[in-house]
């Protein structure tokens, strides 16, 4: 599974313009170019058809919620180890938030040590634009729309770089919370657990 994840996430980012190459696509090791007319679409790799529905969801209500610059700045609130910021990755790369969550490749992740402890939902490594998609997301995804979304902007912020322990899980997603569950341009109904944040397992 792991030579064909290579091949499709690497050729997603030379379409993309990136330059990077790797064992995975690395935020710090490509070179995105701003996207041409034609929107890019995140890929959803191998994974079943209910997964691909609720991330493709997950992603689209995170969009939304990115739409607002309050949710946006959240990318500017964390130091990655080498002291720059989400935010700085991103203006390296010449893009915003949005542009990014739709070039990151979502996976099945049910093989990952990850995904078979605690409530784990999603995981990713600091760095890398592979996130994988742990089984219990589609139940999450139904049951918890805006905490799915959240979740989505947690892995992205990893995906950009930011490290784990420190900052929390916990904490990376009380940011996520504060700054983007309110302004949300399409919000679900009110879930009873709203006042609660998926902890989202991540990998050091």
């Amino acid at each position: 599974m792991g030579r064909a994840l290579v091949i499709a996430a690497t050729l997603h980012f030379l379409v993309a313009g990136s330059a990077g190459a790797g064992p995975a696509p690395s935020v710090g090791e490509t070179g995105a170019e701003p996207a041409g007319p034609a929107r890019r679409r995140a890929i959803l790799l191998k994974l079943k058809p209910l997964d691909e529905g609720t991330v493709r969801r997950a992603l689209d209500l995170a969009l939304a919620m990115l739409a607002s610059p309050g949710c946006s700045r959240v990318y500017s609130e964390f130091q990655r180890p080498d002291g720059r910021t989400p935010r700085d990755e991103l203006e390296r790369m010449g893009i915003g938030p949005e542009e990014f969550l739709e070039s990151l490749v979502f996976t099945d992740g049910s093989r990952e040590a990850v995904c078979r402890r605690d409530r784990a939902v999603m995981t990713a490594t600091p760095g890398r634009a592979l996130i994988y998609v742990c089984p219990r997301f589609a139940a999450f995804q139904i049951g918890n729309p805006r905490l799915s979304a959240a979740v989505i902007i947690h892995e992205s912020l990893h995906a950009l770089g930011l490290g784990e322990n420190p900052p929390s899980s916990d904490e990376i997603n009380r940011r996520v919370e504060r700054r983007c569950w309110k302004p949300a341009r399409r919000p679900p109904k009110a879930d009873p657990q709203s006042s609660l944040v998926a902890r989202a397992a991540d990998r050091e």
